[in-house]
């Protein structure tokens, strides 16, 4: 199983290509409560099911993000899949269910409130109205959208947590921000480029040019 800093830097990777391509405006990820980043996968027709893993953080009363919180995703609920379908994906979480839902152990992704595709990039301004508790981006073989998330069961990887930060530790304690970040780098500078703020290029420059799991062919 990925550690939490490889579960980091995959996420860094993720999110990254998203913003490069102007797929998450600056206004979204500014403003979210949180953000869930992972990659799963779609097994062969014959094989139904999925699984994938990722991190979640949440953002603290003082704007910060707290440290990642390691998760797992299964589902068998994805419908005919002719191979292996690879896929990234980004949720937006805008509201504290949202983010609780990361907390319980096991739920199914989108029981913390309705979930909707995303507002993309060139948008000036996002009207409050159309904020929906969660937004999700998504990416497989290198195309944007069109993936059907919902359904998919997120399960705490407390193993993963408990190694890098200590035993006894909950996803909860961590999203509230009561225990330090890991020794990783490229996500922190990540959520920074995606709100707009300034970031250090250099460890930007050390995020993985290489394609992300979405990216790939069948």
């Amino acid at each position: 199983m990925p550690s939490l800093q490889k579960e980091c830097d995959k996420a860094a990777h993720i999110l990254k290509g998203f913003i490069e391509k102007g797929r998450i405006p600056v206004e979204v990820i500014a403003n979210a409560k949180g953000l869930a980043i992972f990659s799963g996968f779609r097994a062969a027709m014959y094989l139904a099911g999925a699984g994938g893993s990722g991190v979640v953080v949440a953002r603290l009363a003082d704007g910060s993000w707290s440290p990642p919180s390691a998760f797992s995703v299964t589902s068998g609920g994805f419908g005919v899949a002719y191979g292996l379908d690879v896929y990234d994906c980004v949720c937006v979480l805008n509201i504290q269910e949202a983010i609780d839902a990361y907390t319980t152990g096991e739920t199914t992704l989108g029981a913390g409130g309705t979930m909707a595709a995303g507002p993309i990039g060139g948008r000036p301004h996002i009207n409050t109205k159309e904020v929906k508790p969660v937004w999700t981006y998504t990416k497989s073989r290198g195309i944007y959208g069109g993936l059907t998330v919902d359904g998919t069961i997120i399960k705490e990887r407390s193993g993963v947590n408990a190694e890098a930060y200590g035993l006894n530790i909950t996803a909860a304690q961590i999203l509230r921000g009561e225990t330090k970040w890991p020794s990783t780098t490229q996500l922190p500078e990540v959520l920074k480029m995606g709100e707009g703020k300034s970031t250090d290029a250099n460890v930007l420059g050390a995020v993985s040019t290489e394609p992300t799991p979405g990216d790939l062919k069948e």
